[in-house]
């Protein structure tokens, strides 16, 4: 898994005033939090820097090697855990930060990325890519950037479920193994077609029921009449 340098400083203060001040000045408040933490540590990061940790293939899901100004401790190994921004300018305004320790296991979302191109499209069918992340747990340097999933194989009207994927050693996939990762649906003119089929034989159900139905009743009019008769 990808893995970057970042700079903090130990923030003093709290309140609205505060932070909007540091954000004037380029700074983006932050927390520090953790198993390893006893309790959350206030900072602040450049959000120069911060653009640039984000910009990566990986997103949020990087390890950062956090060296706080001032602090005696080595870098500390964090991840990102919460990014908010603004509503309307979409500008980053806090970020939590959460420290890890490197022999515990922790669970994470990894992106889901399709490899190859299914047999089933090259004959006209539609590739529908159904789960994009997987929830899996591992130890902090086990994280991958992502899971590649072969659907070269695929038909029209097969899948690939979370079950199917093999992970490296040290992964483990948790959820439901039977959500659908990705399909090859049929195309849509086959679909509407069989729609319209589906609909004509209905009908024509429909009818061959009122018709049978009316002969039930012709029968027991005429049984009718005859018992009148007699």
């Amino acid at each position: 898994m990808e893995q970057i340098e970042l700079a903090a400083q130990h923030r003093n203060g709290v309140g609205k005033e505060v932070v909007k001040k540091l954000r004037k000045g380029g700074l983006i408040p932050c927390i520090l939090y953790g198993p390893a933490s006893k309790e959350a540590v206030p900072l602040t990061i450049k959000a120069s820097e911060l653009s640039k940790a984000l910009s990566t293939g990986a997103k949020g899901n990087v390890l950062v090697n956090l060296k706080i100004e001032s602090d005696k401790k080595q870098a500390r190994v964090v991840m990102f855990r919460g990014i908010q921004r603004d509503p309307l300018k979409r500008d980053i305004i806090h970020i939590d930060l959460y420290e890890l320790l490197m022999d515990h296991k922790l669970v994470i979302d990894v992106p889901i990325h399709l490899t190859g191109k299914a047999q089933g499209v090259a004959l006209g069918g539609i590739m529908q890519h159904e789960a994009r992340t997987l929830k899996i747990e591992c130890l902090p340097n086990q994280i991958p950037d992502k899971i590649d999933v072969d659907v070269t194989h695929l038909l029209i009207g097969q899948s690939v479920h979370i079950k199917d994927i093999v992970l490296q050693t040290g992964l483990k996939a948790l959820g439901d193994p039977n959500i659908t990762v990705a399909l090859v649906a049929a195309p849509m003119a086959e679909v509407e077609a069989k729609t319209a089929e589906e609909a004509k034989a209905e009908i024509a159900k429909s009818f061959e029921v009122k018709e049978e139905e009316g002969k039930k009743a012709e029968g027991k009019e005429a049984a009718g009449k005859e018992e009148k008769k007699k």
